[in-house]
This record gives structure tokens, sequence and C-alpha cells, in this order.
């Protein structure tokens, strides 16, 4: 049956509910759909009952069409809504194995992921990661689980690296997906599959791994090579890869075999390192006990050629022998153990080497270098105690200090620490051997620029990850709050309080990282030495900041440093320093900080008109009892 004509009445039907019934007479559309509803009414009571109505709606005077066209329009929508149908042509078949699963979820959940996934531009990968870490199930529905596999070839590196961690926590069950498809020869979002199918199923990859070695190509060959290596069965593999593989590929190789065990792998490396010292480069990172013996005999070789004098290496020989320091890493073989016995007993003629322009290469510094990060990252053991007594066996070696300090703290009780090593911050101008003394100085401030406290796990922390045997002996606080000679060198990375425009000195950034804000003498020590230096640099930020973190107000002043440089005082960085103050110390004390820098008219010339209305304001607030305001609420007021 055509219901064309049903629905057609139906939208005319409408038309005439929104327009007016006073038009009916002249809708000539209407009039055609019901003389084409006719045939219908012989075949059905119903469509028969329509019929009569559209009839008695089109001749019934205008007064009374309302009611009539009411009527006709309910029985003509509960007709049409009963010949309805849902649903879509075709037969229904299961999802593909390793497709997604069915969730009840609708798509206006899943489409901000979803674009995410499919789409460019910023702001993205918050997106999915956020996504992840709040609805897993979401990627297991099989809208999104294509994407995240699509996503592996994203061009934005980060998002790609995300999709496939993401594959990686999911597990076995992304496989199917992964494997359907799968293009030897294809680009980046073939490599990302082989490192996630390889991270999935561990050795039980191997075979696959094999046989789509013969066909992989540039990234994904490359990808295989390395995965293979996960795997020891796989060294006659590799052996083999390294004799035929060129380029990426073979630098990936070597490796992959940087990670193996075993004679042929020992036999291999010593081979091919006398065959192209450059290899080296490949054993940075690995920590396997053959490859520190080797790097061990093969630097000692080449140092010994030069200890003389007699014989001085080249500008390319001083850059071999600085690539073999470099892949010492932190490797802590026996070998090495015995390279540094050995390194101890021609420190100084290692220190004397020079190349054939007369120009030192500070190997033995280098050295050092490499020695303590070693330490570092070693627990205990013969290397530790070997660094521990370095200092002790060469005084006259200032930069052996960096070494046996931290040997010390993660060995030894915190007083006795402190009596041996503390005396070597000065607490007053050295008298005599000044320069020896000021030096040693230096180097236990850069030593214990590297000592942290960790709240989280309520210790001390050198870097690397390992913690002091004890917690530091509060001495070296009340010691460093007393120094005379600050002068540090600046280390790597920003102050985790990072304002670009104050220049802090480096000193003080090392004690603020050893203060336990927990600890009351700590705290006693530091407040007013914080106070002091606020009070003479003027710099706000970070000493009021740390006086904050510590319980203490930097009150009466505060508003005397922010009004030094009054352009640097921006809305936002005032807001987020007065609600950290308000988080930390009692309401008054906020309040005196507030309107001491109104007093001060610190604030920015472009803003001020702004810090006239937001604190007077966010003072009423405190003095009712009300929070800090948030940033939005200032944020208007900036507009």
């Amino acid at each position: 049956m055509n219901l064309r004509p049903l629905y057609d009445v139906k939208e005319r039907l409408e038309q005439a509910a929104i327009a007016g019934v006073g038009l009916l007479g002249e809708d000539f559309r209407l009039s055609r759909a019901a003389e084409q509803l006719k045939p219908l009414a012989g075949a059905s009571p119903v469509f028969g009952k329509i019929d009569a109505g559209l009839t008695q709606l089109l001749s019934a005077p205008a007064g009374e069409r309302s009611g009539l066209l009411l009527d006709v329009l309910a029985l003509v929508d509960a007709v049409a809504y009963t010949q309805g149908q849902t649903g879509v042509e075709g037969e229904l078949v299961p999802l593909p194995a390793g497709s997604g699963q069915y969730q009840e979820l609708s798509y206006s959940q899943l489409s901000p992921l979803l674009t995410a996934l499919t789409t460019t531009g910023g702001g993205r990968m918050e997106l999915v990661k956020s996504a992840w870490e709040d609805h897993p199930e979401f990627f297991t529905d099989y809208r999104i689980l294509p994407a995240v596999v699509d996503g592996l070839g994203d061009s934005y590196g980060e998002v790609s690296t995300l999709c496939a961690n993401i594959l990686k926590e999911m597990g076995p069950a992304v496989l199917p997906l992964l494997r359907e498809g799968f293009d030897p020869a294809g680009k980046k979002e073939m490599a990302h599959r082989v490192e996630v199918i390889a991270a999935v199923e561990g050795a039980e990859a191997t075979p696959w791994l094999r046989e789509i070695l013969t066909q992989a190509k540039g990234g994904v060959r490359t990808a295989v090579i390395f995965a293979l290596g996960k795997d020891g069965a796989n060294v006659p593999v590799l052996l083999e890869l390294a004799r035929t593989e060129r380029g990426k590929s073979r630098d990936t190789v070597l490796l992959a075999l940087s990670e193996q065990e075993g004679r042929e792998v020992r036999e291999f490396w010593a081979a091919e390192l006398e065959q192209d010292t450059k290899s080296v480069y490949s054993l940075n990172h690995s920590h396997r006990e053959w490859a520190g013996d080797l790097i061990a005999t093969g630097l000692q070789k080449r140092l010994e050629r030069f200890l003389s004098g007699e014989v001085r290496p080249t500008e390319e020989e001083c850059t071999d022998i600085s690539m073999w320091c470099q892949a010492i890493g932190q490797k802590n073989s026996p070998g090495m153990l015995d390279f540094w016995h050995w390194a101890d007993s021609h420190v100084e003629e290692i220190d004397r080497i020079k190349d054939e322009k007369n120009r030192p290469f500070f190997f033995g510094v280098k050295l050092t270098e490499r020695l303590l990060d070693i330490l570092r990252h070693t627990g205990p053991g013969p290397l530790r105690d070997y660094c521990l007594n370095l200092f002790d066996s060469h005084p006259a070696m200032t930069r052996y200090l960096s070494v046996s300090f931290p040997a010390a703290l993660l060995s030894c009780p915190a007083a006795e620490v402190f009596e041996k090593y503390g005396p070597y911050i000065l607490t007053e101008e050295p008298g005599q051997d000044t320069e020896r003394k000021k030096t040693l100085n230096t180097v236990l401030l850069r030593a214990l620029g590297d000592v942290w406290w960790y709240p989280q796990g309520e210790r001390y922390n050198i870097y690397g990850g390992l913690s002091t045997a004890e917690p530091l002996d509060i001495r070296w606080i009340e010691r460093l709050t007393r120094a005379v000679c600050t002068d540090v060198p600046r280390r790597a990375g920003a102050s985790h309080f990072a304002y670009y425009w104050e220049d802090v000195p480096e000193f003080d950034r090392t004690l603020m990282r050893l203060v336990n804000p927990e600890d009351g003498r700590c705290r006693e020590l530091v407040v007013p030495y914080l106070r002091k230096r606020l009070d003479e640099t003027g710099l706000p930020y970070h000493y009021s900041r740390w006086l904050i973190q510590l319980g203490s107000s930097p009150r009466g002043l505060f508003g005397k440093a922010m009004a030094k440089n009054p352009s640097a005082n921006h809305l936002y960085v005032v807001w987020q320093l007065m609600h950290e103050a308000s988080q930390m110390l009692p309401p008054e004390e906020a309040i005196a900080l507030l309107e001491e820098f109104l007093e001060a008219k610190a604030g920015r010339k472009q803003a001020w008109a702004k810090f006239q209305e937001a604190i007077p304001w966010t003072v009423e607030r405190l003095r009712a009892g009300e929070p800090f305001p948030e940033w939005d609420s200032w944020e208007k007021i900036d507009k």
C-alpha cells in the first residue's frame, strides 16, 4: 500500500495548524492530497474516516474549522505512527573479532573523544588522556577502538605515543584489530602496531616478527628489529642481521644486541668495537656486566697510551676517548670497578693529558662526572665503598669531594656526615688557604644541590632517586643560613616556583630544596633568613612563597618588595600568590598582605584600577568569613 498520500495530508494539516485555518479554502495542495487519499478510503475503514473528516473540514464554515482540523490531524497522526518502521536494511551480523564491543553509550558521550582521535589541532592529547583516565570503558567501544588504532599514525607524535600506550594497557583484546590490514611496508602507524603487539605478546610475538621481517621496510623494519631484541631466543637472528643490515636498521640491531647475554654476544661486541670504535655509542644505556667490562678494558687501553705524555692524542683520538667515557653510563660491573681503581692510581697523569695542539681535554673531570652518575643510581656495594674514601685518599683533588660526600649521605649516620663535611661550608671568610677553602665550599654546595627533601616519602633523596641513609642533620640548615661564600653556579632547570623575571641565587634554591616544612626547628632557622633575603633582594615571589609555605607571613616587607618592580605584578600572578597565602595563613594575614600591597601601590600600572576593585572586595569577603575568591571572579574584574 502506497502511504505517500497519507503523509502529504499530514504535512498540509500541520502547515494549516501553523498558518491558521482562514486559508484552508485556498490551500490547493491540501485539496489535491485529499483527492489522492480517496483510493485508500475504499481499502480501509480508518482511511474512509479520514476522507470523511477532510470533506467536512474543507466544506465547514470558517468558525468551525479549528476543532475539525485538530480532530482530523489527531487521527492522521495516529494512523501514521502505526504505519511507521524503524531500523535499517540488511542482515544483522556480529562485530568482527577485535573491533571492539557494543557499549550502552550515546554518540554524544563519545563524540568529543572520537573528534580528538580523528581530527587535528591543539588540545586533543589532554582530552584523550583524561578520557582514558576517567572512562576507560569508552575505548572498548566499537566506534572508538578503531580510531585509537588509526591514532597510531597521528601526525602529532605525542598523540600517537599515547594511543600506543593505551593499546598496550588494553591487552590481548586489541591484537586482532592491530593485525588486520597490517602492512609491513607501511609507515608510522604500522611501526607503532609492531611496538604494541610486541609489548602485549612478549616472546609469543617472535614467530610473527620473524615472519614479517622479510617484508618489513623503513620504520617498520626498525620497529621489528627492536622488538626482536626483547626475546633472548632471537640472538642468532640479530647476529645475522648485524652482518647484513645497514644504516638505521643496523644501529637498531646494535641497540638490540646491547641488552643480550651469552658468549656469542660478547665475542660479537669485542670484534665490533675493535672494527668500529664508534659502535660504543650503542652501549651507552646497556646494563649488562659484559658491556661494563668491555668499556672498562677499551677505555683503559686508550688512556694508557697517552699517560706518559710522550705521545699526544690527535683531536680525533680525544673525541674517541670522550665517547668511551660517555659510554660508561651507569655501569657497575667488576671490570668497571677495576678500572676505577686503575684510574685512581693514575689520576694525575690522566689530568695532564693534552692533545697534539697542547689543549687539555679534562678527561679526569669527565671520568669523575661518570663516576658520580653511577653512584647516584646504584645501591650499596663495592663502588659506593670506593667512592666513600676517594676524597680521603686524594685530598688535593677537590672534585672528588663531589663523589665522596653523596656516598657518605647514602651510607653513614647523619651526624657523622655533618661533622666530617659540614665545616667545608664557610661561615666566615677564610684566613689561610683561601682559594682551596672557597673551592671546597663551592663543590660541596653543588653536591648539596643534588639533595631534595621528598615530602611524599618523608625522606631526603639524592638526584637519581636513592634515599639518604638518614635524614639530614639539622645543623646543615643552621650552617647554611650563616654561610658567607654563597656564589654557586646555577644548576640546570628552573625552580618549581618559576617566575622568569626573578633571578634568585642558586644558593637560596639549594637551601630551600633541603627544607622540611614540617620540622619546627628547620622553620625557626629558615624563616628569619628568608625575611632577610626578601629585604635584601626585593624579589617578592620566590621569597614570599617560601615564607608562606613555611606558614609564615612576609608582612612588613611584602609591599616594599612588590613595589620595586610593579610592572611585573600582573593581576593574575598577584591573585595566584594571594590565593596561596589564603590557603596557608590565617585570614587576617592574607588581609594584611592585600592591604599592604594596595597601600604600596605595587600593582602593574595598566591594571591598577582593577586592583583597586578586586582587593577591597576580596578583603571584605575574607572578613565576612568567606573563602578567597577563585580566579574567574578576579578575571571578570579584569575584563
